[in-house]
């Protein structure tokens, strides 16, 4: 007796055992061995599963096989006449091929993951911009909006094109009241516009506007208006109060002089008002001129 393994499930079964205790199936005078490679298989077999080597042999018949499932009470019966089998054996897969085909399915699993996900991704980023390019109202930006993503929702793409007109409209209007160095025009666009970002420059201009109108009439009324005009709070609110300041000093320094000549004035009034008052000498007539006395000449002959 000898201890062989089941053709079937691969358990090891005495060689004289009448069928396998695990799967069932018949062994005595049901197993031969392969003449060429020497692998145990069923005697109904017309070739060895291993090496495919023909096994000649008389038509027989094939016992009966049992098999037990569960309980061990369902038999399936099996009969071979000549050199027919009532099942085919199952052929065995190639593990290279499953393994090629694991490895496509995984392969496309995460190709087609990938382009989803860059997808959704490339989806928000198109989000993200199209928000920020509204909120920040900056034609730059709206404008490589609309150049970045030109398959972007029709809607999306009309809103910006919207808010791009709308700035470029009030960018001229800058424009023009800039390049008019009018205050009313200035001023207009202030108020149309409270928010925009060329307003304080725009202020800017007005406060330089009004100062040099200040300047040109250079009093202290003018300095005194341009300071109540901003609170004190203008660009030129330091020099005003120092233009103002001058004209004090100025002023003063005036006043001064003005009081100290009235001053000089009535001093000198006081003092010719306190000196006598003198006489007008009588006027003499000028004294007769004395005539030569008649000089005689020497006589010079002798007598």
């Amino acid at each position: 007796m000898a201890i062989i393994k089941c053709p079937e499930c691969g358990h090891q079964v005495s060689d004289h055992a009448k069928t396998c205790p695990s799967c069932g199936i018949d062994i005595a005078d049901n197993i031969v061995r392969c003449p060429e490679c020497g692998e145990l298989t069923f005697a109904f077999q017309d070739v060895c599963p291993n090496c495919h080597h023909s096994l000649s042999r008389p038509v027989v018949v094939e016992p009966k096989s049992v098999r037990y499932e569960n309980t061990n009470t369902h038999k399936t019966q099996q009969f071979v006449l000549g050199n027919t089998t009532s099942e085919t054996p199952k052929k065995k897969r190639h593990p290279v091929a499953i393994a090629f085909i694991v490895a496509l399915v995984a392969s496309l699993t995460v190709v087609f993951l990938g382009m989803y996900l860059m997808n959704k991704m490339d989806q928000q980023n198109e989000t993200d911009a199209y928000e920020r390019a509204v909120i920040s109202g900056e034609p730059l930006i709206l404008q490589d909006y609309l150049l970045r993503y030109p398959q972007a929702p029709r809607e999306r793409r009309d809103s910006v094109e919207k808010v791009l007109a709308r700035l470029q409209e009030i960018e001229l209007d800058w424009q023009n009241a800039y390049a008019s160095k009018s205050r009313s025009k200035l001023m207009t666009f202030i108020e149309k516009y409270p928010q925009n970002k060329h307003v304080k420059e725009a202020r800017l201009t007005v406060d330089s506007l009004d100062w040099v109108q200040a300047c040109e009439k250079n009093s202290m009324d003018s300095y005194e208006a341009y300071l109540k005009a901003y609170s004190n709070q203008g660009e030129h609110s330091d020099e005003a109060t120092m233009k103002i300041d001058e004209i004090k000093v100025r002023l003063e320094a005036e006043e001064k002089a003005r009081k100290d000549s009235i001053a000089a004035a009535e001093a000198e009034a006081k003092l010719k008002a306190e000196q006598p008052v003198k006489k007008p000498e009588e006027t003499k007539k000028p004294a007769e001129a004395k005539k030569p006395a008649d000089t005689k000449k020497p006589d010079n002959k002798k007598k």
